[in-house]
């Protein structure tokens, strides 16, 4: 079969694509590929949703191909903005960034699988410092100290932070502010009752209101939620799908309740919780993207070694480098809370021991 490059990674983002029926293939690198088919696609979304949501101007992040007797429509970028005002398109939009989000998920597992201990290490202790560092940064836009800020922006800009980044940020819960309007919508469960079961269909999303959750997969706990806001069972719901997890309430717990139909008329009202998802799913799907490129090339590595003036890319010197790195932003920290009586930086340097 002939296909047709739709665009290239790495070329101008500046539209998305219609496509009413049949399938189109996406190159995350030039060894991970995936499909997406259906009807009324939505293509090339992530990029502009980033760029107009989320401050992140960023270049295509993958290749797209279609058969060569594939119909697309162009959509302008400023149109296909606009149109996120209507609960139809939004909802294609979403259900493409969904599927897109799964099937990168699966890459990934895939990937992950291949690494060796030293590649494993290398992951972990990126995601080690990028969580140190996202906490000292937090605490500077609470206080807003002059001594803070000059630690904190040469670890900002560290590549070693980007790929923590990448790492932690596609695992982040989709969260969403206060919806006092659905407050008819909310339901109590009692200690050890189930919200839902793996396995089942998926025809509601909700909400977390109060109290936590745990997350259980095979009868085993593997997570816990607890941040009010926090949204789950959005990709069921919305790739009419069984359930990947049981959710069940570790104490008296409240969430909102939304089906399909609540979701398409509330939607209808006040688009906000589903444009909420649909930029949350584009931030999963660019991380996800970011993170299949650390894994499957040494290009990240190669750049850190270069910026530095190093040769060896090697993954046992990057584990050294980056250790140090670790030690030296545990020093600084020890030294500010000594020095500057900053006690409230304790639990960073405990993450870091």
């Amino acid at each position: 079969m002939d296909y047709l490059k739709i665009y290239d990674k790495n070329s101008l983002a500046n539209c998305a694509f219609f496509m009413e029926e049949g399938f189109v293939v996406f190159y995350a690198t030039t060894m991970d590929k995936y499909t997406i088919k259906g009807n009324n696609l939505v293509l090339g979304c992530t990029e502009l949703l980033m760029k107009n949501f989320c401050g992140e101007h960023t270049l295509r992040l993958e290749t797209l191909v279609a058969p060569a007797y594939a119909s697309l429509k162009k959509i302008p970028e400023e149109k296909f903005i606009a149109n996120l005002q209507s609960y139809s398109f939004l909802l294609n939009v979403s259900i493409v960034l969904a599927k897109q989000v799964l099937l990168t998920n699966k890459i990934i597992n895939r990937n992950s699988t291949l690494l060796d201990g030293e590649k494993r290490e290398l992951r972990d202790l990126s995601t080690k410092y990028y969580r140190a560092v996202s906490a000292l940064n937090l605490e500077y836009e609470k206080r807003k100290l002059p001594w803070l800020n000059d630690i904190l922006k040469k670890h900002l800009v560290s590549l070693n932070y980007k790929r923590g980044e990448a790492f932690c940020k596609s695992q982040e819960s989709i969260t969403v502010g206060e919806l006092k309007f659905l407050s008819d919508k909310m339901i109590e469960y009692p200690k050890g009752s189930a919200i839902c079961k793996e396995s089942d269909q998926g025809d509601e999303l909700f909400i977390l209101q109060a109290g936590s959750l745990d997350v259980e997969v095979g009868g085993v706990k593997v997570a816990t939620i607890d941040k009010q806001g926090t949204v789950f069972g959005e990709m069921a719901l919305l790739l009419s799908e069984k359930r990947s997890a049981t959710l069940r309430a570790k104490n008296n717990t409240v969430v909102l309740k939304i089906s399909r139909q609540e979701l398409k008329e509330i939607c209808e009202k006040d688009n906000s919780l589903l444009k909420t998802i649909a930029i949350s799913l584009a931030q999963k799907h660019y991380y996800n993207l970011l993170k299949i490129s650390s894994l499957t090339s040494t290009v990240v590595d190669m750049a850190l070694d270069l910026e530095e003036g190093v040769e060896d890319y090697s993954t046992p010197q990057q584990i050294y480098r980056l250790k140090a790195d670790l030690g030296k932003l545990k020093h600084e920290i020890s030294d500010a809370i000594y020095k500057k009586d900053a006690d409230f930086l304790k639990p960073i340097e405990e993450m870091l021991s």
